[in-house]
């Protein structure tokens, strides 16, 4: 789990650059705007699914529940 989700993470933020710099030379800046959004959801579901283990993990470790 460790140095993959930094490359998958990075990964589509080189997708999401690339495909936002396209759409703005061909001047579809609403739809550039609507691709970095759409990759800062995907990232951000990404880490709060880490999040989440790194809680459990926490959990369990102390024994709280």
């Amino acid at each position: 789990m460790g140095i993959e989700v930094v490359f998958r993470i990075a990964g589509i933020g080189i997708l999401v650059a690339v495909a936002c710099q396209l759409l703005k030379q061909t001047g579809r800046e609403d739809i550039a705007m609507l691709t970095a959004l759409a990759g800062l959801v995907i990232v951000l579901t990404m880490v709060i699914t880490l999040i989440s283990g790194l809680f459990e993990n926490v959990r369990s470790v102390f024994d709280l529940y």
